[in-house]
């Protein structure tokens, strides 16, 4: 056997030493294990679970869309804590109020095949003012246009009402849709609930235990400071602003929601971001995940979407999250 180098004999004194100096459980362990685990959120630790909220896509083929909803999903799950799930908080194509039949389909086909390709996790959507096909009576279509109205997005996303409700981890959620058709001829749209929906909303609050903390998701916002820093919502010595906008039945769901534990009530629509706290509710308005439709940020917003943690006792934290997209044309 030849003789040891001294290369060899450094290496053998350091590695004894350094064995020498790891405790005997740490030499026993095999890779791997005894790995401490990573310190939990603290509403995590109080039992509460995290959602992400996606709104205003507006999903199609140009301006490279389709990448930057992917991208956005994959950044709604990095992290060391994933999402339980996602809300869609509508306009989550551009545009069925004015496409043909064969375009509207594209563009929900679209929306589907991407967030087929890129999540497993369970996806709420809500209806947004561009969801509805064909109100704005473009491309010959009327209302007897086949699957007018609400109908495509029902059918194709699989949703037998457009509102609807769920539970998850002791939160119970109601998802809206307050777009319904304009009462003047200037608008198309506007944002309220029917009486129908209202009713059963109503119901649903009767029924549910006062324990239960409740959030709310609806595309238009019933309650948002955002429409204040709008040109032209001043003038002649009066603030004025369209039920198109902000919702024009906040009155009586403010008055609906004082007797009920609702914690939270999230909207989009106008791609800027804000938070009110009002009544123990907190309202938030949601920046876009398009930003400006695919052409940069929005006023300042950028192409983002919301993360919120929410606790068994009804607290919520918040943060808008900017996913790094780039826009291709401005």
């Amino acid at each position: 056997m030849s003789d040891p180098t001294r290369r060899d004999f450094l290496r053998g004194t350091i590695g004894a030493g350094l064995a020498s100096a790891l405790p005997l459980t740490a030499l026993a362990q095999k890779p791997g294990q005894g790995v401490p685990p990573a310190p939990m959120e603290a509403w995590q630790a109080a039992g509460g679970f995290r959602f992400v909220h996606l709104t205003d896509i507006h999903i199609e083929p140009e301006l490279e869309a389709a990448r930057g909803l992917a991208k956005c999903l994959e950044a709604a799950q990095a992290g060391k804590v994933s999402p339980d799930f996602i809300v869609s908080g509508g306009d989550l194509v551009f545009d069925a109020l004015e496409a043909s039949p064969q375009r509207a389909k594209e563009l929900f086909n679209l929306y589907k095949k991407v967030i087929a390709n890129h999540t497993s996790l369970p996806v709420h959507p809500t209806i947004g003012n561009h969801d509805v096909f064909g109100w704005a009576r473009k491309n010959g279509i009327t209302p007897a246009t086949f699957e007018y109205g609400k109908a495509m997005v029902k059918d194709l996303l699989g949703l037998k009402e457009t509102y609807y409700e769920f539970d998850h981890k002791g939160w119970r959620f109601f998802v809206l849709d307050n777009i319904q058709p304009a009462a003047n001829a200037a608008q198309i749209y506007q944002g309220n609930l029917d009486r129908t929906q209202f009713e059963w909303l109503a119901e649903r609050l009767k029924r549910t235990d006062p324990k239960i903390p409740i959030a709310i998701c609806e595309h238009i916002p019933l309650m948002t400071v955002t429409p204040f820093a709008f040109p032209g919502t001043y003038h002649d010595g009066k603030w004025e602003m369209s039920n198109s906008l902000v919702c024009g039945d906040t009155v009586e769901r403010l008055k609906l929601y004082r007797d009920y534990n609702i914690r939270l009530c999230l909207s989009g629509h106008i791609h800027q971001l804000d938070r009110v706290e009002y009544r123990g509710i907190t309202f938030i308005c949601d920046g876009a995940v398009c930003g400006n439709w695919w052409k940069g940020p929005r006023d300042g917003v950028k192409e983002g979407f919301g993360q919120l943690d929410l606790k068994p006792d009804g607290g919520i934290d918040y943060t808008y999250r900017d996913y790094g997209w780039r826009a291709v044309a401005s």
